[in-house]
């Protein structure tokens, strides 16, 4: 086996056997999920589906900071989709996120409001650090009234920023395709794994570029927990302005941090250094013995030369 090929093996056996930054966790995987739509927790409430690029960022997004909101799921949804997708096989679904409301305390115009403030609207390969269809954007409407107010709300942030240009503006408006729930590891992930999570939004720079296209002053207004902006008020889909109520879940605020690679990383890194070191060692050295061997078989040769030609 050839060093480089050496290399090659070390690095698919780390890739098979350490999880991704973004991606598939091994070590908390038990395959206990449940495919399917998600049944509402109340036949008062309602629902709405969002693509808004990675799904951990868009659930952590709504279910901290956006009014009314009483579940966020993360899972899979697109009209030219495969059946039951998962997370390594979902050709023609975007990572979605469907947020159950409750019409009493916010209203489907409002959450597009937000859906707005946490994408990027000038990219249309992905969005932020995520590239691929599966990171697109999109906003799905589920009948012609949230078709109409889905089209208003558009128009009302164009009309905020008239410095923008309507054809580079590419987030779509869709017809609601069917949900698929997301593996179970997926769900709650800022929770349950709070370090791996701000470390991958961080890097993949998500919070900076929403606060370059909508500015500080606006990102601030839709990620804050008292509502400041809003005087902590919301306004239902009657019309009604009410107090608001965020983080039903009572999550714990980021921490503002820039975070270090996380342990596993760390493992990887120097697992992968000390190979690399390895086999420059084991490539340095071989042409040297080689070389060493071709002078001691140089010396075998000269001696049986001299001791033939001392022969009488």
């Amino acid at each position: 086996m050839t060093s480089l090929q050496l290399l090659f093996t070390v690095v698919v056996l780390l890739a098979a056997t350490i999880p991704t930054i973004h991606g598939e966790d091994l070590r908390n995987n038990n395959n206990n999920y449940d495919n399917g739509n998600y049944a509402l927790t109340s036949s008062t409430h309602k629902s709405l589906l969002i693509a808004a690029g990675c799904f951990w960022c868009a659930e952590q997004a709504y279910e901290q900071y956006a009014p009314g909101v009483i579940e966020v799921v993360s899972g899979y949804a697109g009209s030219d989709g495969i059946e039951s997708p998962t997370y390594r096989n979902h050709p023609g679904h975007y990572e979605v996120i469907l947020i159950e409301y409750d019409p009493n305390s916010t209203s489907y115009e409002l959450l597009l409001q937000y859906a707005w403030r946490n994408l990027d609207p000038f990219d249309k390969y992905g969005q932020f650090c995520d590239r691929g269809f599966s990171y697109q954007s999109a906003l799905f409407y589920a009948n012609e009234e949230e078709k109409l107010i889905a089209e208003q709300v558009r128009s009302k942030v164009l009309d905020l920023h008239p410095d923008w240009d309507n054809e580079s503006v590419v987030v779509p408006l869709l017809e609601r395709p069917f949900f698929w729930r997301a593996e179970g590891y997926h769900q709650d992930y800022y929770i349950k794994n709070p370090w791996n999570y701000e470390y991958y939004k961080e890097r993949c720079g998500r919070t900076k570029r929403l606060k370059e296209v909508w500015g500080e002053e606006q990102y601030n207004c839709y990620h804050d927990l008292d509502l400041s902006c809003f005087n902590k008020t919301a306004v239902n889909e009657d019309g009604v302005s009410i107090e608001a109520v965020v983080n039903v879940k009572n999550a714990p605020e980021e921490s503002g941090k820039v975070r270090g690679a996380p342990v596993w990383g760390i493992i990887v890194a120097v697992v992968f250094a000390v190979g690399v070191l390895c086999l420059l060692v084991v490539g340095f050295m071989t042409p040297s013995c080689k070389k060493k061997s071709s002078i001691e078989e140089g010396k075998d040769e000269s001696v049986v030369e001299k001791e033939a030609a001392d022969l009488p």
